[in-house]
């Protein structure tokens, strides 16, 4: 059974929104509610007057941004705890999709940023290893000169594992911040508002968490992929609908903050040859995307990227064929008998479950 999100009916996976059937350029509350307030009119008479908070489509876009940023909020804060920040992540694709089956682009993306986890646990383990190297070298050869150039490929290898862990964490981050509202607002105020509002978005009239340089991507750009993405929702082509939002996920946002950066290129041109020679000390991350809670899957949901020395992981030409036929297999997955798998997987995720 396919499910479809209703607004303002019971949903296991989200409460009804605070400002359900109120209309645009309406008011929030009752007249009844609102304050008196005593103000100078003409001649410098004193006159009462009603203050009316109205709905605006900016007010509306700050409530899903202000939900999103409170998933990601750990103690307060919008920084560190990048493992934890994940599966927070993860768990809100997922309800995505199960909450409105036609976000396919929310349930492919839950396994994604899933494997995103997969990688920052790698990472992690990485690090421990050659901290545990890097010590045990450091105390049994501390007195011998150039012990410390013994352990230069385990020093580096934990700085390289750590900036990947900062990339990672910051483009899954904002990537999150950009297109979960998106999603919610469609959700609650349905195509027409939302084809309409789209543009209102990009305002400066609401605070929001954007640690990007404007000059890099600016807030809220709305790119023709998100239109021409839940246009295709509304029409029944969802296989056309992830493609847009992929393109839009892979080069309006994460080409601009991650894979344009020359020194995250270059480690994953390492990891890249690590992996394709197999090199011996299995530092390197398989890239892959597995459809199912776990960093490991069976045979039949998992899509490799090229295992060619040369490939490029960060050019937009060599990723998008990859991205596309992990899009293609979980459409035809969650069409096929193996659905209850892949939904069983998605309930994981969306549990909180922690990738392993």
């Amino acid at each position: 059974m396919q499910a479809r999100y209703l607004p303002g009916t019971p949903n296991p996976w989200f409460a009804m929104h605070k400002y359900h059937g109120i209309p645009i350029h309406r008011n929030i509350k009752p007249i009844g509610e609102c304050k008196l307030h005593h103000q100078i009119g003409p001649a410098a008479t004193v006159e009462k007057a009603i203050g009316v908070p109205i709905l605006t489509p900016e007010h509306l876009w700050r409530s899903f941004q202000l939900e999103a940023e409170n998933i990601l909020s750990i103690d307060g804060s919008l920084e560190g705890n990048d493992r934890e920040r994940n599966r927070r992540i993860n768990a809100a694709y997922a309800k995505l999709w199960l909450a409105d089956n036609r976000f396919q682009w929310a349930g492919l993306t839950a396994f994604a940023s899933k494997q995103v986890g997969c990688g920052l646990l790698h990472s992690a383990d990485v690090n421990a290893k050659n901290r545990r190297v890097r010590e045990q070298v450091g105390r049994a050869y501390a007195a011998y000169p150039g012990a410390g150039a013994s352990t230069m490929v385990q020093s580096f290898t934990e700085t390289a594992a750590g900036y990947m862990v900062k990339k990672l964490g910051f483009g899954n981050a904002h990537l999150f911040l950009d297109i979960y509202p998106l999603h919610r607002f469609f959700m609650e105020r349905g195509w027409e508002e939302f084809n309409a509002y789209l543009d209102k978005r990009q305002s400066d009239k609401y605070p929001v968490h954007w640690a990007v340089d404007r000059n890099t991507l600016r807030f809220g750009t709305p790119f023709a992929e998100i239109k021409n993405g839940f246009s295709h929702i509304v029409s029944g082509d969802l296989a056309s609908s992830v493609e847009s939002l992929a393109r839009h996920e892979q080069v309006n946002i994460l080409q601009k903050l991650m894979y344009n950066d020359p020194v995250l290129q270059k480690l994953l041109a390492v990891n890249q040859y690590a992996w394709a020679t197999d090199f011996p000390t299995g530092d390197y991350e398989e890239i892959k995307l597995t459809l199912s809670a776990e960093c490991r899957a069976k045979n039949g949901f998992t899509s490799w990227f090229s295992k060619k020395k040369g490939a490029q992981l960060w050019l937009t030409a060599e990723r998008m064929p990859f991205v596309l036929a992990a899009a293609r297999q979980f459409h035809r997955l969650v069409h096929g008998s193996e659905r209850p798998y892949v939904e069983a997987s998605l309930r994981t995720i969306a549990a909180g479950g922690d990738v392993a």
